[in-house]
């Protein structure tokens, strides 16, 4: 009885020192885990607050009335403001490119924070995914372009890259359009250039594979391009389609391509240009020191 005693002491005092040891080590992990959240959680916010700076500095107020038309590069077009009427672009490309030679555009979509500047990839090697537009190595990365692509957004097809990521930040809201109700009420995408507005209408949304769109498909007669567009309705995965919009192998199309979780797959939302408008940059104008 005293041996059984003993054994049962030791016992219950060894399994003590286990749950001990259990206790701290899980401790750890949790310590560890909560660490390493605070410094993705903190890597996400200097991200955010670097694109909502550039915006903040890029972004200027039109004023109404009379204006010259000035470019991007800060010259006043007299001949285009007899022509025309130019809409504004509300963003400073001038600053832009003193920021980074890459910034080819501005993209906006309706019905979510989708506010960044595009950058054009021409290292061909995907540089942006892991790098904004000032060159720092961030997981956030930019929305860019491709080589493959034109820097003018004047190929059939341009696609814009951009990641999910967790925050809801960068394409992430593009997964807003698998709601039927919200693919319904909201598609204008609107890419501005330092003389230029495009305004794309959704038409559709939908997973596709992982292959580089522009590298595996040829967009070079009209009956290919015809071919991919009937490729397109044919899709099924998460899909929604605006049929009212006649897609055709003379439009231009844009493709906004995000992750969906599997990496053999990826999420696009597709919009052909309804609009092409000629457009300027409208400095801030001086304040009136008599308005008080």
């Amino acid at each position: 009885m005293i041996i059984y005693r003993s054994i049962l002491y030791y016992a219950m005092k060894n399994q003590k020192k286990v749950y001990l040891i259990i206790s701290i080590v899980s401790l750890v992990v949790v310590l560890v885990a909560l660490i390493a959240l605070g410094i993705l959680l903190y890597s996400y916010k200097q991200a955010r607050d670097t694109y909502n700076e550039l915006a903040l500095q890029a972004k200027t107020s039109t004023s109404a009335g009379d204006r010259d038309v000035v470019l991007n590069d800060g010259e006043v077009d007299a001949e285009a403001a007899e022509i025309i009427d130019p809409v504004d672009i509300p963003v400073d490309f001038e600053f832009l490119k003193g920021e980074n030679q890459d910034i080819i555009g501005w993209i906006q979509v309706d019905g979510t924070q989708i506010d960044y500047p595009v950058l054009y990839d021409t290292t061909y090697n995907r540089y942006y995914l892991r790098h904004n537009f000032k060159g720092t190595n961030t997981a956030y990365g930019s929305i860019f372009i491709l080589g493959e692509n034109a820097d003018d957004f004047t190929d059939f097809n341009t696609v814009v890259y951009g990641h999910n990521m967790l925050d809801r930040s960068m394409f992430a809201q593009l997964h807003q359009f698998r709601k039927q109700e919200f693919f319904d009420s909201h598609g204008q995408i609107i890419i501005y250039t330092p003389d230029r507005k495009l305004t794309y209408q959704v038409f559709a949304a939908y997973r596709t594979d992982n292959l580089n769109i522009i590298l595996n498909n040829d967009f070079s007669t009209e009956e290919l391009r015809t071919q991919y567009i009937e490729g397109i309705y044919a899709q099924e995965s998460l899909a929604n389609f605006k049929p009212e919009y006649e897609v055709t192998a003379s439009d231009r199309i844009v493709t906004l391509s995000t992750c969906i979780g599997n990496p053999a797959y990826r999420y696009v939302v597709q919009g052909v240009l309804v609009s092409d408008e000629y457009g300027v940059y409208t400095p801030p104008q001086p304040a009136d020191e008599d308005a008080n």
